[in-house]
């Protein structure tokens, strides 16, 4: 057995052709390409993990009940709904008084928990530090929103409630 046989054959060495630089070139595009697929199969798998989200608008009406049941100028809103696994996510997107984020998630900083019956479809979120909370509800028979957060307003905390029809998008 020769050297370059018995190195080729252990592995020492790997079997180039007369024209090494072919080969070396053709290597390096194959390697190109396979980073290449392996990158958009990364890609597309990391978009399918996201959950789809549910946009909803809705014309709400809020009040202050610590302020003698002060009553807010009505807005149309829209809600963010997703949900992943056994937990939901709703936001409401509107001015300062109709902005909210709740979700069912148990962290560090807050207890969260999912709500959703038969009936409605909801969650509600504490802060652990502070005991400022939101809620959301959503009727499912009347598809009527019905929520509160807590803010605060000249150093005081106030519950802001909402409450209004929704759109079901078509």
């Amino acid at each position: 057995m020769q050297l370059f046989e018995f190195k080729l054959h252990y592995g020492l060495v790997t079997p180039f052709t007369g024209r090494r630089w072919m080969d070396l070139k053709r290597h390096s595009i194959m390697r190109r390409c396979y980073r290449w697929i392996v990158a958009m199969l990364g890609l597309l798998c990391a978009v399918s993990v996201q959950a789809q989200t549910f946009k909803m608008p809705c014309d709400v009406e809020a009040t202050i009940p610590a302020l003698d049941d002060k009553k807010l100028p009505p807005e149309r809103i829209e809600i963010e709904i997703q949900g992943m696994g056994k937990n939901i996510f709703l936001k409401t997107n509107g001015s300062k008084y109709y902005h909210l984020i709740t979700n069912s998630l148990i962290t560090e900083d807050y207890v969260g928990k999912n709500l959703t019956t038969e009936k409605a479809m909801g969650a509600t979120r504490k802060h652990k530090k502070t005991g400022y909370e939101s809620e959301v509800l959503i009727d499912r028979q009347s598809v009527v929103l019905t929520a509160f957060h807590d803010i605060e307003e000249n150093g005081k905390k106030l519950r802001v409630q909402f409450t209004g029809p929704c759109t079901l998008p078509r």
